[in-house]
């Protein structure tokens, strides 16, 4: 590519280079490939293999050293880990709705409710609608007839 040229990368020129980096960890290090010791790594640029220039020129003179034949080479294998979002979809039981003889207990618990001030005033009238409809609904019903008290 020519230093005038401009690359724009798309969907399908980002899949056929490889797979996207992930960002990485703030406070992340990893082992220098020489002495060991821990390497910051920096938000964005190169990986650091290094954690000073004395230890990337040993690094260098070894392997100038093991191209020659006078020395082998260790090859250091490091891994770097990378926190990716997982989506957890987890099911959440929903109340079934009643049915049969579920109902007078469902109904009772209706009674206790709002006996115990735990249904908002301002949701009465819907319920006595609701209530009512069930009343008017049990009228209609052949072969049922209300029971007085």
């Amino acid at each position: 590519m020519n230093s005038g040229e401009t690359r724009i990368t798309t969907d399908a020129t980002a899949a056929k280079d490889g797979p996207m980096r992930s960002p990485r960890r703030p406070g992340q290090t990893l082992a220098c490939g020489w002495c060991g010791s821990a390497v910051l790594v920096p938000a964005r640029g190169r990986t650091p293999k290094w954690c000073s220039s004395s230890c990337r020129h040993r690094a260098w003179e070894l392997t100038r050293a093991a191209a020659s034949g006078r020395a082998a080479v260790q090859v250091v294998d490091r891994v770097i880990e990378v926190d990716r979002l997982v989506t957890v979809v987890e099911e959440v039981p929903v109340r079934a709705v009643p049915q049969g003889a579920g109902w007078p207990a469902a109904l009772a618990q209706l009674v206790t409710q709002v006996d115990g001030g735990r249904v908002y005033d301002r949701d009465l009238p819907a319920l006595a609608k609701g209530l009512q409809d069930v009343i008017d609904a049990l009228g209609r019903r052949p072969g049922w007839r209300r029971r007085p008290r």
